[in-house]
């Protein structure tokens, strides 16, 4: 009954795996894969009709679904024998469904000719055949010779001769692999073989030894990544020091204390226990040991390489930093040589620094590769990627020049919405080791600090690279400054608009823009970016230029959150949020619609009721929740003459006196109160000149204040 719930379990495993995994009927080496499946699903169905049989005790029935069973293993043979010849490439012939046909034909003949076939849980299975004309065998040996023996013999010979013959890494990888597969699927047989004297339904295992080949011919294929061979050691040896070590030893134990188990119960078990725990702890001491060493740590340096690039110090000359960057994408990922190319904005990606002084050519901006990579997900791609994913099918040729070209084994997109404006290239590694999996997931987890990089070196230091910028200006801040300033002022004759920003030090986080979508209406963002310095000064100059260009391929206003949020959780560096407002003025309806992203207070002053009210509600600081959508909300209110909207970050609020007390929302609401009758840009100078006053000493944090005033028809 065992036997037939495991391939009950194997065929719900194959339903299960049909449903759920994503095969593109389109590419050939999927439809390979799928003829494959379905030849092992129709193997296991013959095999629990032969358990069906046996329950009926139906002496005809288990004739006929034994020799089912046959055939059903020789339609599997001659799947994987095409699978073989076809692979990597999979290039579809007619001559291989001609050969799949003849050889199935020729398998039907010899079962044909077999006169009684039998399977019982005492004598196994028997097969009672005729001697053939051919060579004095027996049909049966004929059908062991060809579809037991020589089809995957043959499969066998094919992949390795393939491997041996291709140069392409991943290719002979992918062959080598299922090679190893089928290898491990006989060598458990085999097993199954010295099993089958004590239970001969033990036989009817075999699915389980073609399922493993099915499994691993659709993991190599599928994969689209090099083995790192650092990883593959390490797994190894810690495979042996947790597990493989321990458990031979303590195995070891309980056979030398076995014997005292009848005569002696207490000491066996005592000593026994006291044995085992002394294993755990030696175990664990040399376990800490090895791992210590550097060449039992694999390659996991994400960590590492995510703690020094979140130490740049981009207050550095940034032939420095480009320096610096260079040797840690060396060391870590072992790779030869970096390069790195910049939109120089006059149509051109331009190679800035190549570490081994051998730039590339430039590419424009217009070329059609660089069109279909903007629209592509993928931002980390290794060569190998490149020449086997679907997603680059389209532009694959071109794709593999440019790798060429750029004599490159993985390149790192760096975008800003759809427009490319840099790419770092990674050149072979050392000892001839691909870029594997776990290179592709460190590097795609680390991408907010290489987009952090590039964007310093095309905005901000660019003027010391590829000359843009003018030699005049030689600190970045001052760069950094002038870009904060760079917003579209409000022309619309009705509004009095005022702002400040003030940062504590000479740069910070706190910023305020205002982005002209047509004469009447106007957006603000306003807020603050977490951290100090210039760091957060380039976060703050990041984002406002992504809002920018996130504004021109979204036309919705909630959507445009949720983009922003998504940028700076996955774009930039860990633990970087944004805490602000998205206010978004209609001016020929004078109504502001708006989503507090944690703006601690929005006031807006009525004077119809001459009050200051708080209208922010609740919000959620963006950067945090990967969804943002359900957490908030998009508020709308009519803006009337005399009315006035004032925003300030936290900076103002939470700035402390010498007696400890904060300058607090109550101070705030009396100075609007007290001087409503002044221009926009006198009132928060005002509020602005109170808190220095209150706090008598220099600012501690970021400030920003900003004040839109309606003005009455004969102001």
């Amino acid at each position: 009954m065992i036997f037939f719930l495991l391939n009950v379990f194997l065929i719900a495993g194959i339903i299960f795996f049909t449903l759920h995994v994503d095969l593109d009927e389109k590419e050939t080496k999927s439809k390979a894969l799928t003829t494959l499946l379905l030849s092992l699903g129709v193997e296991v169905v013959f095999v629990l009709l032969v358990f069906l049989s046996l329950f009926a005790k139906n002496e005809q029935l288990i004739n006929l679904t034994c020799k089912l069973m046959q055939i059903g293993y020789a339609l599997f043979s001659i799947s994987l024998m095409i699978f073989s010849i076809q692979c990597p490439k999979f290039e579809a012939h007619k001559i291989y469904t001609i050969i799949r046909y003849v050889l199935l034909a020729a398998a039907l003949f010899l079962v044909w000719n077999f006169k009684h076939v039998s399977l019982s849980d005492t004598n196994g299975l028997d097969v009672v055949s005729e001697q053939s004309p051919v060579l004095g065998f027996s049909w049966y040996t004929l059908f062991r010779m060809s579809y037991i023996i020589l089809l995957p013999a043959i499969s066998l010979v094919v992949l390795l001769r393939n491997a041996l013959n291709n140069k392409n890494k991943l290719y002979k990888q992918q062959m080598l692999t299922i090679v190893c597969g089928i290898i491990v699927s006989l060598g458990l047989y085999k097993l199954l073989s010295f099993a089958i004297p004590y239970s001969p339904l033990y036989y009817l295992l075999f699915t389980y030894c073609i399922a493993i080949v099915v499994a691993i011919c659709f993991v190599s294929v599928r994969s689209s990544m090099m083995i790192d061979l650092n990883t593959v050691r390490s797994w190894l040896l810690k495979f042996l020091i947790d597990f493989a070590a321990p458990s031979l030893l303590a195995g070891f134990l309980f056979a030398v204390l076995f014997p005292f188990r009848a005569t002696m119960p207490l000491f066996f078990w005592c000593a026994f226990t006291i044995g085992a725990a002394l294993l755990v702890i030696i175990q664990r001491s040399i376990a800490y040991k090895v791992r210590k060493m550097s060449f039992a740590q694999g390659s996991n340096y994400e960590a590492s390489l995510e703690e020094k690039m979140a130490a740049f110090d981009y207050n550095e000359e940034p032939g420095k930093l480009i320096d610096e960057f260079v040797a840690l994408m060396k060391q870590f990922t072992e790779t030869m040589h970096v390069e790195l190319l910049l939109d120089n904005d006059t149509g051109e990606i331009k190679s800035i620094h190549h570490s081994d002084g051998k730039p590339s050519p430039s590419i424009s901006t217009k070329e059609a590769l660089i069109d279909s990579l903007s629209g592509c997900t993928s931002t980390v791609i290794s060569k190998t990627q490149a020449a086997s994913r679907h997603e680059f099918s389209t532009f694959r040729d071109d794709f593999l020049k440019f790798f060429t070209a750029l004599d490159s084994e993985l390149i790192i997109v760096l975008k800003e919405g759809r427009h490319i404006f840099g790419i770092i290239s990674l050149g072979v590694k050392r000892h001839g080791n691909g870029f594997s999996d776990y290179d592709h997931k460190a590097l795609n987890n680390l991408y907010s600090y290489f987009f952090l990089f590039g964007f310093y070196l095309k905005n901000i230091a660019n003027q010391s690279v590829i000359g843009t910028v003018d030699r005049e200006i030689q600190m970045s801040s001052q760069i950094i400054r002038s870009i904060q300033d760079n917003v579209d002022r409000i022309n619309v004759p009705s509004i009095d608009l005022g702002y400040i920003s003030q940062s504590a030090r000479s740069l910070g986080g706190d910023f305020i823009d205002f982005i002209r979508l047509t004469d009447s209406r106007y957006m603000m963002i306003m807020g603050d970016v977490s951290g100090k310095g210039l760091n957060a000064s380039m976060s703050m100059v990041i984002l406002k230029s992504i809002i920018r260009t996130l504004l021109a391929e979204t036309g919705d206003f909630k959507e445009l959150i949720e983009k922003v949020n998504y940028f700076i959780k996955y774009n930039l560096p860990r633990g970087t949020f944004f805490a602000g407002v998205f206010a978004l003025f209609d001016f020929n309806e004078n109504v502001m619609y708006y989503i507090n992203c944690g703006l601690p207070v929005l006031y807006l002053y009525t004077e119809a009721y001459n009050n200051v009210i708080e209208i922010q509600g609740d919000g959620k600081v963006l950067g945090f929740a990967k969804k943002i959508s359900p957490l908030v909300k998009v508020k709308k209110i009519k803006l009337n003459p005399g009315d006035i909207v004032l925003a300030c970050t936290d900076g103002l609020l939470d700035s402390v006196s010498l007696r400890g007390e904060f300058y607090g929302k109550d101070r705030v609401q009396k100075v609007i109160l007290d001087n409503k009758t002044y221009d926009s840009s006198r009132l928060i100078q005002f509020i602005f000149d109170d808190m220095l006053q209150f706090v008598s000493k220099e600012l501690q944090d970021d400030v920003t204040i900003v004040s839109l005033r309606m003005l009455k028809p004969q102001e």
